[in-house]
């Protein structure tokens, strides 16, 4: 009957020194942060053109960057094609992967 009460300590013991590892290591572990640049340097190695007569940008989807013009014709932009700054000319106008017109 001895043996009963001291696994039971024993058991407890246990159990209250691991919940006061778990706490002390929560405590101690390094925090993870990631930050986004906190300014611009406005050097980048791609840049494409879009025409102003696409219209407004209207956003992003699985179909691409979207555009809309004032007549409601609708441009998926999916892989827009790259320049680069340094470059002599103007960077070629993005191919349209998908428009949708309206009837």
């Amino acid at each position: 009957m001895k043996s009963i009460p001291v696994s039971v300590s024993t058991m407890g013991t246990l159990l209250l020194v691991g919940a006061l590892g778990g706490v002390v290591g929560r405590m101690s572990a390094p925090v993870t942060k990631v930050q986004a640049q906190e300014q611009f340097t406005g050097v980048t190695n791609c840049i494409t053109a879009v025409p102003k007569t696409w219209g407004e940008f209207k956003g992003g989807s699985t179909y691409g960057l979207a555009f809309e013009d004032d007549k409601g014709v609708v441009r998926f932009v999916l892989h827009p094609t790259c320049g680069s700054i340094n470059s002599p000319a103007e960077p070629p106008p993005a191919p349209i992967d998908l428009e949708i017109q309206r009837r």
